[in-house]
């Protein structure tokens, strides 16, 4: 049941996007406030503070929708703000879920998914989360139908047991 499933996409829905905006929104105009409320802070610093801040906030709102991962019959696309990492099924020894360090966060999932490549780094698999998701249990889901599809494409054979989550 795996490659039949594919293609799969995981992003970013676009309430929790808007909600993520809004919040940053807010954020944004209490640095404002607090930087040009302070007497002794040169104009410059403060005009800095405040493009650097909807800096900020424009770069996300530019990124955020194109921000996910996508799984087909080549293999995995994961799409980041500023470039795309392409993950052939051959090239993946194993995917697996890991728990999230800053869990307890009211924005962050407690529960993230990874590529294991053969060559290199891990990848961290954008909005494969159980936040993005809904549960852990349909995480370990969609993790289950990645797995069989690389296993059914071509994949690598399964790291040992020591790594796998």
């Amino acid at each position: 049941m795996g490659a039949q499933s594919l293609p799969r996409e995981y992003r970013a829905d676009k309430s929790k996007a808007n909600r993520i905006l809004v919040v940053m929104g807010v954020m944004v105009v209490g640095i404002e406030i607090g930087a040009w409320s302070i007497d002794d802070l040169p104009v410059w610093a403060k005009l800095l503070i405040s493009g650097l801040a909807l800096s900020f906030v424009v770069v996300v709102a530019a990124t955020l929708p194109r921000s996910g991962t996508t799984a087909d019959r080549t293999g995995l696309q994961i799409h980041g703000p500023f470039r795309t990492r392409r993950l052939a099924w051959t090239e993946i020894e194993d995917i697996v879920t890991l728990p999230m360090k800053a869990n307890g966060q009211p924005f962050a999932p407690e529960w993230v998914a990874y590529a294991y490549p053969t060559s290199g780094r891990r990848a961290l698999l954008i909005h494969v989360n159980d936040l993005h998701l809904g549960s852990r249990h349909r995480l370990e889901s969609e993790i289950g139908l990645l797995c069989a599809a690389r296993d059914e494409l071509g994949g690598a054979e399964p790291v040992p047991d020591g790594i796998a989550g």
